[in-house]
């Protein structure tokens, strides 16, 4: 779309004005919308650097007020990119100063990433320093209206506003400088910093209100290397400042959408709300309280009732129960376009789960702002509605990319089991503990923090509602969160007090009843375990670690002292016999014997006495029990070094997003009466996984192409070699995220999508060099043609004239570089519309006799021949330059595919030979203590493993 004003500044007055066809446009989007602005000086080269960023001919111009482009988002598919282009502010503050103050306001409440942009004159901090209107916006934009001190909200804005990015141009290029930057992953506080004292300074205002903070250092982009005006917005660039644009470009392209307060993605229709009432707000100096705004949006937009988080939004339904075969069925890849909800402001999260008025939705939090990544309820357990995942905490799981470690814990209500997660998470407050006989955990509450072990790794802690609460109304739900618990973590924690004993072993009872609730096979019949399946638990169940709390027994057995490890096994011993009483006895000790890979035991003492231990979060180190801190401190080591990632079956590693899927898809399940199938929930997430694999692989070959690739190329070995190097980088993106890709269809996909980019590219390619050897050849006959027209050769001797000047035309052609692939054939054509004209000449010189016009016109002829066999022969060697691409295009996937395979292969074997080693490691201990029944049960699994990893060292695929 050609850029359109969008807010006009009336000079006069300062005013800003709305532009209905613009807004309607606007309205028009109806996908996710990557809002980037652009503000800064005057001639900075603000509008340029947009209209690269679009890869547009034109752009959007120095007019005043803010002018907007939209445009298919180049790297996330079913997203939209919105372009703001403002003018640029005056060198003195006193012009028009409100007025550009209101247009800073209008583009960092508008944007998802905002971009100063500046030139490097001079001392570069001084340019930073020149945005002076980020002063005022504590003042003009307020979150709540009960935030009274200006700190407060400072704070609260920091949490809200957009990325903000410094653009500094026309710098002298210094690679030790752009490398220390690219080290610190374009950290802008690792270059400038504010003056001790100076709190009102613009650089310390940026840095106390922006909390994501970049900056991208710009050559002069020019192939000169000179300062001035910018080159023709498609023309070819300096090397040095078009890969600094290829790195600013993909970090913006990178970045998140445009969210509201909630975090909640948003569309044109809101987009546009938003601006019409902030540009009225600013119109009339009101202070914008943002809380109000969304609300007034919200009533807007959405008439119907609100019902809890599951509001449905005015932009479709996303992640919407799918009813009973969402475990079965494959899922689709839908958009992550949340509701737009009212915010309502509290002092703490409500751990009950209890709703108010519908209007009064709480989906986002002053009390976790200064921390966004505070405890919040995953799933949440309604006893009108049963189990529903918390939307917010959705999305803020599906925003982490990196691998997770998944730590849950379960086990009886008031037992503890908040206060030894908040440990994991290294803090002494987080996940409310309560002080009553209530149970004060509800459904499923999630914490995610950086890995303290790990970098690169999140570490997810769920901290479950407590089982056995006698107040509960449906306890069939306590069985669900449990077994939701294994399935989503990959090391669970069971919580109890006192000992293990028979009466501990009793209220584990849940674990004998997950064959009734997990399949990890599809069954033919609906809400039928398959055959088998409690064999195969082994493969995809955590780690078990037991943590006995409160305990006060001396760990000694037979005359000597014993591990907490030893004290557990003791406890799971069996009891010989076969009649009812035994069995009841050793069902829950042989589930736990069989199902979980490993298993650990910790004991701890009380951690601290009397009053105290009902104010735990308020108590220092020094006044806790020193025994119990120990324990502590080996119990949160252990869980940090032994936890592993979290991975399906096969061992794709499981990232945030697909964490996510997978809550949404097993709680589904549930909520239709259906049992949560692994087989077919990894089936289905492969299916959403490898649709995205596929359209990240495509965007990231064409952000390697980029969309100002100078072209033509000189030769097609040239192109080849780009998109020879795109098509790797795209085939390591899609193997790196596919999995489970049967009969390699996603990946037959990619390469076809990649040979129809192939073809776009050789053709505009062909255009681009036919288009400039016309224009080369256009301007170096100007003066052949001129002479024609002005009947210059119509003489005697003019036809040999004629030939020496079309000949210094051809050579000065071909002295002309860059013309690309099409130079002969645009030759070859050039002088066949010669070829009339030089007849007409060539019969008209009287000076030739017959004979000699006779000779002259065979020359002709034969050098038209020559040419005509020069074409062709190029082209033959294009099309074999084509085939061979072809064959290494085809050499390239079978190779990765091959390698992909090989790894998946190992990875499976993996997995069978830890499930074999147990289950061997379990039948000598059976042996060992004399149930021969039970080993011999184990045996016929054991040869099954044994069958399974034989069939895997010889299995064989059909590659392309």
């Amino acid at each position: 779309m050609e850029p359109v004003c969008l807010v006009e500044r009336v000079p006069a007055s300062g005013v800003l004005r709305v532009n209905p066809s613009a807004l309607h446009r606007l309205r028009t989007l109806a996908q996710p919308l990557h809002v980037l602005a652009v503000f800064g000086p005057r001639r900075t080269g603000k509008s340029f650097l947009l209209d690269r960023l679009a890869g547009a001919a034109a752009g959007s111009g120095p007019q005043r007020g803010i002018w907007m482009r939209c445009l298919p988002h180049p790297a996330r598919a079913r997203h939209s990119l919105v372009l703001l282009d403002t003018e640029g502010f005056p060198d003195h503050e006193q012009d028009d100063e409100d007025a550009f103050s209101r247009l800073f306001v209008l583009n960092v409440l508008l944007s998802s990433v905002f971009v100063y942009n500046s030139r490097g004159d001079g001392d570069p901090q001084a340019q930073l320093e020149r945005l002076t209107y980020v002063r005022e916006l504590p003042q003009r934009v307020c979150v709540l209206p009960e935030c009274c001190e200006p700190w407060d909200n400072s704070v609260l804005l920091s949490t809200i506003l957009p990325t903000f990015v410094w653009c500094l141009r026309d710098v002298v290029p210094d690679p030790q400088l752009d490398w220390e930057l690219e080290e610190e992953q374009h950290n802008l506080d690792s270059t400038v910093s504010a003056t001790p004292g100076a709190d009102h300074s613009p650089t310390h205002c940026i840095q106390s209100t922006f909390s994501c903070r970049k900056l991208f250092r710009f050559c002069p982009p020019g192939l000169d290397g000179e300062w001035g005006m910018p080159p023709a917005p498609l023309g070819p660039l300096h090397p040095t400042f078009q890969g600094q644009l290829e790195r600013f470009q993909q970090y913006v392209l990178s970045c998140e959408p445009k969210a509201t307060l909630g975090k909640h993605l948003i569309d044109g229709m809101f987009l546009a709300g938003l601006l019409e009432r902030i540009v009225e707000l600013l119109g009339r100096d009101e202070t914008i309280l943002l809380q109000e705004v969304c609300k007034e949006l919200l009533e807007a937009t959405m008439p119907h009732e609100v019902e809890g988080c599951r509001t449905p939004s005015p932009l479709g339904p996303v992640l919407e129960s799918r009813g009973a075969a969402s475990a079965a069925q494959p899922l689709r890849p839908e958009p992550k376009v949340e509701a737009v909800v009212v915010l309502q402001a509290s002092s703490a999260p409500d751990r009950g789960g209890t709703r108010g008025d519908s209007a009064q939705v709480s989906l986002w939090d002053p009390a976790q702002a200064t921390s966004a990544t505070g405890p919040i309820c995953l799933v949440e357990n309604v006893p009108s509605h049963g189990l529903q995942v918390n939307r917010e905490a959705l999305a803020q799981l599906q925003a982490r990319s990196q691998p997770v470690v998944v730590v849950a814990i379960a086990g009886l209500y008031r037992t503890g089991k908040s206060y030894l997660m908040n440990q994991l998470a290294g803090k002494r407050t987080g996940f409310s503990l309560g002080s009553t006989i209530q149970s004060h955990t509800k459904g499923i509450w999630m914490w995610c923090v950086p890995h303290p072990r790990r970098p690169g790794h999140t570490l997810v802690l769920l901290d479950t509602e407590g089982l056995g609460d006698v107040e509960k109304g449906n306890a069939k739900n306590d069985t669900w969160i449990f077994t939701l618990a294994i399935l989503l973590s990959s090391t669970l924690v069971y919580n109890s007090l006192g000992v293990i004993d028979q009466g501990a072993m009793d209220r584990l009872h849940y674990v004998t009843e997950l064959t009734e609730h997990i399949q990890a096979k599809a069954a033919s019949g609906a809400g039928l375990a398959a055959a088998g399946d409690g064999a195969d638990f082994v493969r995809f169940f955590p780690a078990f670690v037991w943590a006995v709390r409160d305990f006060t027994l001396q760990l000694r057995l037979d005359g000597r002292d014993i591990t907490a490890d030893e004290y557990l096994e003791h406890a799971l011993r069996l009891k010989p016999g076969d009649d009812q009483c035994a069995q009841t006895y050793n069902l829950p000790r042989l589930c736990l014997r069989h199902f979980f890979p490993t298993r650990k035991c910790f004991v701890f003492e009380q951690p601290a006495h009397g009053e105290y231990l009902h104010r735990l979060e308020e108590l220092h180190d020094d006044q806790l029990n020193p025994g119990f801190r120990k324990q502590a401190a080996h119990f949160c080591a252990h869980i940090w070094a032994t936890a592993q990632t979290k991975a399906l079956p096969g061992g794709h590693v499981v990232t945030g997003k697909l964490l996510g899927d997978l809550v949404v898809t097993y709680v589904d399940a549930i909520c239709s009466g259906a049992v949560p199938c692994l087989e077919n929930a990894v089936l289905a997430l492969a299916q959403v996984e490898n649709s995205a694999a596929v359209e990240e692989a495509m965007a990231r070959y064409r952000t390697a192409l980029g969309p100002w690739s100078v072209l033509p190329t000189e030769t097609l070995s040239e192109l080849l070699a780009l998109h020879a190097q795109a098509e790797h980088d795209a085939l390591e993106v899609f193997m790196a995220r596919a999995f489970k890709d049967e009969d390699h269809l996603f990946q037959h996909s990619l390469k076809e999508q990649l040979d129809v980019e192939l073809s776009k590219l050789c053709a505009a390619n062909e255009q681009a060099s036919h288009d400039r050897c016309q224009a080369v050849l256009l301007e170096l006959s100007g003066d052949l043609e001129a002479h024609i027209g002005s009947g210059t050769y119509a003489v005697p001797g003019g036809y040999q004239r004629y030939l020496d000047e079309r000949q210094r035309v051809v050579e000065q052609y071909q002295e002309v570089s860059r013309k690309g692939l099409m130079a002969v054939s645009a030759l070859q054509e050039f002088l066949r519309s010669q070829d009339a004209v030089a007849d007409t000449i060539r019969q008209a010189d009287q000076s030739l006799s017959e004979h000699d016009k006779e000779l002259a016109g065979q020359q002709a002829r034969t050098e038209a021949a020559e040419h005509e066999v020069a074409a062709q022969r190029m082209a033959q060697e294009a099309a074999e330059q084509r085939r061979q691409e072809a064959k290494r295009s085809q050499a390239g996937h079978v190779q990765q595919l091959e390698a992909r395979l090989e790894t998946e292969r190992q990875q499976l074997l993996a997995e069978h030979q830890r499930a074999l080693d147990h289950k061997l490691k379990e039948q000598e201990r059976l042996l060992h203590q004399g149930f021969q029944h039970q080993a011999e049960q184990l045996r016929a699994e054991i040869r099954g493993l044994q069958r399974q990893i034989s069939q895997s060292r010889r299995q064989t695929c059909v590659l392309f």
